[in-house]
């Protein structure tokens, strides 16, 4: 009988024990797993967020308003300086940076994507370097008004095969000869290149290297400035 005692006595302590554990570790698992759920919810926002971020800065891209444009591109400078730059927008930024119509907004994409290119975000900086690998040559037209449309006349062929030919505003004081500008060293060859092929198109330009003018100033690969001359046939 006593036997039968101590044992309930046993049970009664054991059963006290795990009870008090229990009102120790139900709190504590209860804890950790509101913890995990804040912890989802919290990521889903942050997911949700940079979705919508996403999402408002491509329809500023994609703005037909150049000054619009330019200013969400500066934006996103602004982001990589934060290190917060949002990779689903690299596509964007490349096509700005290859084909848009106006001269700045172009160079400002292309400088972007250079910062990026040189981030520690290695995915990031990794296709931002193809991006600019794939940006085609670039021809910034400059032309009296009299001669604009025969000189895009004479470059349909160039912007119909991989140049992107630009106009851009009229020029009011052409210089002697007619010049292809270019800014960064490593585009002397193309630009004499290039050079070759718009003769083949009708137009004799003079290269004119102004590298040393930009200083440190990022600039597009491969783009050129051509400045319609008074020596151009009319």
């Amino acid at each position: 009988m006593g036997d039968t005692r101590d044992g309930w006595g046993k049970l009664q302590v054991l059963m006290g024990v795990v009870s008090a554990l229990g009102s120790v570790a139900i709190p504590v698992v209860l804890f950790v797993v509101g913890n995990r759920i804040a912890d989802r919810q919290r990521l889903a926002a942050e997911r949700q967020l940079q979705a919508d971020r996403v999402e408002r800065m491509l329809a500023h891209l994609a703005s037909e308003k150049a000054n619009e444009k330019k200013l969400a591109v500066r934006v996103l400078e602004f982001f990589v300086s934060e290190e917060e730059f949002p990779r689903e927008l690299l596509p964007a930024l490349v096509e700005i940076a290859s084909s848009d119509a106006k001269e700045d907004v172009s160079a400002t994409a292309s400088a972007v994507l250079q910062r990026v290119a040189q981030s520690d975000n290695a995915q990031a900086a990794s296709e931002a370097k193809r991006g600019l690998s794939s940006l085609p040559p670039r021809i910034n037209l400059h032309a009296p008004a009299s001669q604009g449309r025969r000189t895009e006349s004479a470059l349909s062929g160039l912007s119909h095969s991989d140049v992107v030919v630009a106009p851009q505003d009229t020029v009011l004081d052409p210089p002697a000869q007619t010049q292809l500008r270019y800014y960064r060293k490593e585009d002397a060859v193309q630009a004499r290149q290039m050079v070759q092929r718009l003769a083949d198109s009708g137009i004799k330009a003079q290269p004119i290297d102004l590298s040393q003018s930009v200083g440190q100033q990022s600039i597009r690969p491969q783009s050129y400035d051509l400045v319609i001359g008074k020596d151009s046939p009319p």
